[in-house]
């Protein structure tokens, strides 16, 4: 079994942060802004490698306002966060608040060619992804941890070991799957972000009380990779609050880069995954 405990040494190459750090906490708005322009390509990112093991270089942090987030999406040219009631558009480079929404508290964000879904404790509620503006609601059941959008299902973790495929237009429950995570134990699978890897539809989890985040198959349950993110994790003050990761956003056209923010965190990142031995 693998040890989640890992060595939080904090190495060089963070000093080396980008240009796009902010010096600022982002500026908060109180309704609705001018609807962001966004292209939606609802297409989980491609990646041809075949590496097993990853390693988080951080490229740039920005401040942010210890927000209880849970779940990331990048929409066009701006970050999507949900922060349990609030869901938000934040410019990446800066932070700052372009359009915000009350939605019912809950956890998980993902892109769909229907919109935005965002799932609460009750209730799937499906977005414009440009305004926000509620479209409808579906009802679901169980708790949600992390959400998705691979190119055909809403794939949803419980904390579990398990994922959940749901319909991607009515989140209906289409099939459970079992992970195969014999070396990671009883690994608790939270926040998600789908990719395709070689053709084949894979989904990163952050595996909750832990500085890791493994990849799974979606068709076979089989953990591909895992990604050691304690540059990130770190890199962020304690509170003494549930400080885990909460976001996670691939960066289109630059392979193997991340944005990652997490729960009452201080900063989001943006990283790329290296290859590790």
């Amino acid at each position: 079994m693998k040890s989640l405990c890992v060595n939080k040494v904090l190495c060089s190459a963070t000093a080396g942060l980008l240009a796009l750090t902010a010096c600022s906490a982002p500026q908060r708005v109180a309704q609705v802004a001018s609807a962001p322009a966004a292209t939606v390509t609802p297409v989980p990112i491609a990646t041809n490698s075949t590496a097993r093991h990853f390693s988080a270089q951080v490229l740039a942090r920005v401040p942010t306002d210890r927000a209880d987030a849970r779940g990331l999406e990048l929409v066009g040219d701006l970050l999507v966060e949900n922060t349990g009631p609030v869901i938000r558009a934040v410019a990446p480079a800066t932070g700052e608040v372009q359009a915000q929404q009350t939605v019912p508290p809950g956890s998980g964000t993902a892109l769909t060619p229907a919109g935005l879904w965002h799932t609460g404790a009750v209730a799937a509620v499906l977005l414009d992804p440009r305004s926000l503006a509620e479209r409808r609601r579906a009802t679901i059941a169980g708790e949600v941890w992390g959400l998705c959008y691979d190119g055909t299902h809403l794939v949803q973790s419980d904390g579990t070991t398990r994922l959940l495929l749901r319909d991607g237009d009515t989140a209906e429950l289409v099939r459970e799957l079992r992970v195969d995570a014999r070396e990671w134990g009883a690994a608790r699978l939270g926040e998600l972000h789908c990719v395709t890897v070689n053709g084949r539809s894979q989904v990163w989890a952050a595996v909750t009380g832990s500085d890791w985040m493994i990849r799974v198959d979606l068709a076979s349950g089989t953990v591909t990779a895992d990604a050691d993110l304690t540059p990130v994790t770190v890199a962020e003050v304690p509170t003494g609050r549930n400080q885990v990761i909460g976001g996670i956003a691939a960066v289109p056209d630059a392979a193997g880069e991340l944005w990652l923010t997490g729960r009452h965190y201080q900063h989001r990142y943006r990283v790329r995954l290296l290859p590790r031995p």
